[in-house]
């Protein structure tokens, strides 16, 4: 009898916490105050974020104030040149395709002509030997494969 006395007395105080708990004033996950609020209008993009970068200007920022670019910025006459690197590995052939096996980062991804290694960078052609790639200036390299050869 005592023991279930306790049990209740404990399910009585648990509750009691809980509604005392969920009355607390919490604060909201934003902070409305430290947003920064313009005229309503968006800037055009400075660049676009899937491409590789080149020297961006640095973004001046103030509160209540469109983005305003430095004005000691180094802009590159000539377009980027190829950026992409990755290890050609070997290829496998499948169905009259020949599929490249590619290392990127670290990881193995295989692609085919026409596929996209990266934002920019197309597969044009995969042979057992090499494969062509064109970047986003339509420049095309050719990488050999990398490793023993049978």
């Amino acid at each position: 009898m005592a023991f279930k006395k306790a049990v209740i007395a404990g399910l009585a105080l648990g509750w009691a916490v809980s509604l005392f708990a969920a009355q607390e004033d919490r604060k909201p996950l934003v902070r409305k105050d430290l947003l920064v609020f313009g005229s309503g209008e968006i800037a055009a993009p400075v660049r676009d974020i899937f491409r590789p970068k080149t020297a961006a200007p640095p973004v001046v920022r103030r509160a209540g104030e469109p983005a305003v670019k430095s004005a000691a910025v180094f802009r590159p006459d000539a377009p980027p040149s190829f950026t992409l690197n990755f290890s050609y590995i070997g290829s496998v052939k499948s169905g009259g395709q020949t599929i490249a096996l590619v290392l990127r980062n670290g990881q193995t991804v295989s692609v085919g002509e026409g596929d996209e290694i990266a934002p920019g960078y197309k597969v044009v052609k995969v042979t057992a030997e090499a494969i062509v790639i064109q970047g986003p200036n339509s420049e095309r390299k050719t990488f050999p494969r990398q490793g023993d050869r049978p």
